[in-house]
């Protein structure tokens, strides 16, 4: 298992013989720049994951684990919502949230079985509300590509 940090999340691979990377963007705005104060995007990372064809494919796998990292005081708790928002082609992938440790961490499934060779970029965002509106978010790319062999 691989642990990178991704803005305010961390993004894990769990994968046999995996082979990832990733780059991120951190908002940084100048004092005048009243638009990219408001701008509510506040990391954008790619990742790349590279998966063999699952010749035998009776449940979902879980290919990506992003971990929401929450503010030290608690009065500024936010609910996170994890959402694909482009590139879920044939609905082949899902997100699910679920509580770890304390911690809320967005798991992205393979849910259809895919024959490579294939590639789609998968847009996540994770958005952090407090009181009903969204406070800020964090966007991940994922590059998937999936080859056409098993190994």
């Amino acid at each position: 298992m691989q642990e990178k940090a991704v803005g305010d999340a961390k993004v894990v691979h769990r994968l046999h013989q995996e082979k990832t990377d990733t780059v991120r963007c951190i908002k940084s705005c100048r004092p005048s720049d009243i638009s990219c104060m408001r701008d509510l995007v506040h990391t954008v990372s790619h990742t790349v994951v590279s998966l063999p064809t699952f010749r035998e494919f009776a449940h979902p796998e879980e290919i990506i684990f992003l971990r929401a990292v929450m503010p030290a005081h608690p009065a500024n708790h936010a609910d996170i919502i994890f959402d694909i928002t482009e590139g879920n082609l044939r609905d082949s992938f899902d997100i699910v949230k679920r509580y770890v440790d304390g911690m809320t961490v967005g798991v992205v499934r393979q849910v259809r079985p895919i024959v490579g060779p294939f590639h789609a970029v998968l847009k996540l965002e994770m958005n952090y509300v407090v009181g009903g509106v969204v406070n800020h978010r964090n966007i991940v790319n994922v590059h998937i590509f999936v080859s056409e062999y098993w190994f």
